[in-house]
């Protein structure tokens, strides 16, 4: 309720871009764009794995920005060649994504210049996606960047948004999908059916 009663959103509504994080974000960031009667933008983000656990993220990209997660690179100790090699690998899978939605840069180019964007996604696990997400939106001159999720840790760092909305803080995190009663992976059928509209 906030995030449509918030006074620079009122405001600007007409300058107003709802951003996405595929897969998951797009089902909310759908809802926030009907809500707000905006444009909606899906973006796309890989995960960097670390090299011994798959689902530790080591930090994001997406395109030529990338973000490492300092804390996590020093508690797991990898040197810089497999760093490398593991941003490789997300890469891999980042083009795969983009081609397989049909996503590309001039969209943001032309569409954020002077924007309010609304960066939304699922849920907040490390926050490497939505940070990477960040730093390459900043990129394309938005007047400002609001962050939308539903769940993050309590501890979750918001340097480097101007805004933050999210609806549960939670001091004893575990997952994202602890939050929702069903938590299915967003098909391809159904992310491009978003993308139609």
């Amino acid at each position: 309720v906030r995030l449509y009663e918030d006074r620079d959103i009122k405001k600007g509504l007409k300058r107003v871009v709802v951003v996405s994080l595929l897969r998951g974000g797009i089902v909310i960031g759908d809802v926030i764009a009907k809500g707000l009667f905006c444009k909606h933008i899906p973006l796309v983000v890989a995960k960097i794995p670390a090299p011994f656990n798959p689902e530790l993220a080591i930090g994001a990209l997406c395109f030529d920005t990338v973000y490492l997660d300092k804390e996590v690179l020093q508690s797991i100790n990898i040197d810089k060649a497999t760093i490398r090699d593991q941003i490789e690998i997300a890469r891999g899978k980042f083009v795969s994504y983009r081609k397989r939605f049909n996503l590309k840069q001039y969209m943001y180019t032309r569409n954020l210049k002077e924007k309010i964007v609304i960066l939304v996604d699922d849920g907040i696990a490390t926050g490497s996606t939505v940070k990477v997400a960040a730093l390459y939106l900043k990129s394309k001159k938005p007047k400002s960047i609001f962050l939308a999720v539903p769940v993050a840790p309590s501890d979750f760092d918001t340097r480097g948004f101007d805004k933050v909305f999210i609806l549960n803080k939670d001091p004893h995190f575990s997952a994202v999908s602890k939050f929702y009663e069903r938590f299915p992976q967003v098909e391809d059928a159904e992310v491009k059916k978003y993308l139609k509209r």
